[in-house]
């Protein structure tokens, strides 16, 4: 019944931040599904928009956030990735989410994109400046490390 799996919702995620807490990130990742598995099936029978559905919509991102601090934590940085961009796509604002993108770019190597979510971070919350200009310089000093290593496999290769 509807009603049971939205009351479950909460719960479901208590659950998943109390494991996450205790490094249980495999159980945390199981709650956050479960609990995610329920909200899109509520969601489906709202029409996008409206009040209910965006009410859903506000219960699901936090739960997106969670998954995609699990996927990082498991080095699941695609996965991470689209998380973190579906909570971009409904909340553009969300400062967090930029940073974990940022975190799962890096971790894809994806270094522009990177330098986007984290200037982006920047630019929402004036506070994060220090903690992503470090980001930033960690993806530029890999960068440097990455054009080392191409330059010497091209110098072996032409002499």
């Amino acid at each position: 019944d509807a009603d049971e799996k939205l009351d479950s919702v909460p719960q479901l995620k208590l659950e998943g931040n109390r494991l996450f807490k205790e490094d249980n990130f495999v159980g945390a990742e199981e709650k956050y599904r479960a609990a995610l598995s329920r909200l899109e099936q509520l969601m489906l029978r709202e029409k996008p928009g409206e009040s209910e559905w965006t009410e859903l919509l506000e219960l699901k991102v936090p739960l997106l956030m969670n998954l995609a601090q699990c996927r990082l934590k498991a080095n699941d940085y695609y996965e991470a990735i689209t998380h973190t961009s579906e909570v971009i796509q409904h909340k553009p604002d969300n400062v967090k989410a930029y940073f974990r993108r940022g975190k799962a770019n890096a971790g894809a190597w994806n270094p522009e994109a990177a330098r986007d979510d984290f200037n982006k971070a920047m630019q929402l919350d004036k506070s994060l400046t220090s903690t992503c200009r470090k980001e930033i310089a960690l993806i530029d000093e890999e960068e440097k490390r990455k054009d080392s290593q191409d330059k010497q496999k091209l110098d072996k290769l032409f002499s």
